[in-house]
């Protein structure tokens, strides 16, 4: 896969992926709450795979979350990197299934109302592993998961190294 590199506005990335959710947020009484700094800007990304990812995780978030959760998206920059994360208010994921999570076709509702065919997540990693960036997986069983993608800032210097 190549990445089509541009300015990635940040809330608007935000903003096309929660668009792709409203549906299933109405339909399961769920609130989106968007939680992004002021005047956060842009980076340099594949703009159609970011919100793709954003996209992917929301919908993770709110297949897994109970009818009146809430489910969070977040963004800020670090030095190096802009940091998305979405949080759900599901069932987590038990420890021995946490690296499973990203392997293609595996699927596991754990009793929520998602359902597909296991891409989802296996997409996010391979999308922002190829921007150079990386995905972690934090969740406590009953409590909810949060997943996290730090997307590198400066893709020259990504590409650079890469070659």
């Amino acid at each position: 896969m190549k990445l089509e590199l541009g300015l990635v506005n940040i809330g608007q990335a935000i903003e096309a992926a929660a668009e792709g959710i409203q549906d299933r947020l109405a339909t399961d009484r769920i609130a989106l709450k968007v939680d992004i700094e002021p005047n956060i800007g842009a980076f340099i990304g594949d703009e159609r795979r970011v919100v793709q990812v954003l996209y992917n995780l929301l919908a993770n978030a709110v297949g897994f979350s109970p009818h009146d959760a809430t489910v969070t998206i977040s963004a800020h920059r670090s030095e190096h990197s802009v940091v998305f994360a979405v949080t759900d208010a599901g069932p987590g994921i038990p420890a021995e299934m946490r690296d499973k999570v990203f392997n293609w076709f595996e699927s596991h509702s754990h009793g929520s109302r998602h359902r597909g065919a296991g891409l989802g997540l296996s997409l996010v990693r391979s999308f922002v592993e190829l921007h150079g960036g990386r995905v972690r997986v934090d969740s406590t069983v009953g409590r909810g998961t949060t997943v996290t993608c730090d997307f590198p800032i400066d893709q020259t210097a990504h590409r650079n190294a890469a070659e």
